[in-house]
């Protein structure tokens, strides 16, 4: 007997609140094993990114290799990648190791919330063209969506839709595109899958300034797909779809969205900095029994 066990590859976040460190804690909350490839450290805290040091891509590469030549791995989420470098270095470890990853969570992570880009030019159009092709599942926002098929921001979820599908085209099985940032009174993301397209909406939770969310949802979508993995086939859980179902991957990323909004939720009386201010981190201990 093993858990369901998932590898993330992405960025080490200071503060703790998004990042590698997010991702890890949502596995754990979710009964998912974790294990991690770093590439990239940054100073942050609730305030302000103060900097960010790339890691070489020999270095990354090294990680996964390991990893990849020993655990038994459901599923890989990627993240944070930083630099044209690392995202061959990840793209030249998924070719070679594809039997071993599992299936494959893209979370482009391109600019911080404070808008700091956190990728070069090289490094988005190395993303696009070498990496997003190889993956199961693309998860991005609004702007990364925008940066990736280089067009201006969706402003509807009919623009949405599309640059979800035109995202699909250039090779995942399926895109969900975030819609957090659009003007609307629900919460929507567009999910494009080979089933066909489904909006998923939510009510949003007001007053709530948190970073990590984005981490947050890739990282408990990539623990439910590891999850149903454990079981060796779709629709043995009861909470999802009969196997080889359309609605899988739908009642799959519905599930991470509740995670996420509780997360969020139940983070609105946490206080990790001396004054209070900045990003609030989000609460990942929502499984954890209250006493």
């Amino acid at each position: 007997m093993r858990p369901p066990l998932v590898l993330t590859i992405a960025g080490s976040d200071a503060d703790g609140a998004s990042g590698i460190q997010a991702d890890l804690k949502t596995f754990t909350a979710l009964g998912v094993y974790g294990a991690g490839a770093v590439t990239m450290v940054s100073a942050v805290n609730t305030h302000e990114l103060t900097g960010i040091h790339y890691l070489p891509g020999d270095v990354v590469r090294s990680q996964i290799d390991a990893v990849a030549a020993d655990l038994l791995l459901d599923v890989t989420k990627i993240g944070a990648l930083g630099s044209a470098a690392v995202v061959e270095a990840v793209a030249g470890a998924v070719r070679e190791h594809r039997g071993h990853l599992g299936r494959l969570v893209l979370d482009p992570v391109m600019v911080s919330s404070d808008g700091t880009p956190l990728i070069s030019a090289e490094g988005a159009r190395a993303l696009r063209e070498d990496l997003v092709p190889l993956v199961d599942l693309l998860t991005p926002n609004l702007a990364e969506a925008a940066q990736l098929l280089g067009r201006p921001l969706a402003t509807s979820i009919d623009e949405m839709r599309e640059q979800a599908l035109a995202l699909q085209a250039l090779g995942p099985s399926a895109v969900l595109v975030t819609g957090g940032r659009l003007e609307a009174e629900d919460a929507v993301d567009v999910l494009v899958h080979p089933g066909g397209t489904d909006l998923l909406r939510a009510d949003r939770v007001p007053g709530r300034h948190v970073r990590g969310a984005g981490a947050t949802l890739s990282a408990a979508i990539a623990a439910q797909l590891a999850r149903i993995e454990e079981f060796g086939r779709a629709g043995e859980l009861g909470e999802i779809g009969e196997k080889g179902a359309d609605d899988d991957l739908v009642t799959i990323v519905a599930s991470a969205r509740e995670f996420l909004a509780s997360a969020i939720e139940n983070a609105g009386e946490w206080k990790v900095s001396r004054d209070g201010g900045g990003y609030r981190p989000l609460n990942h201990l929502i499984t954890l029994d209250k006493k």
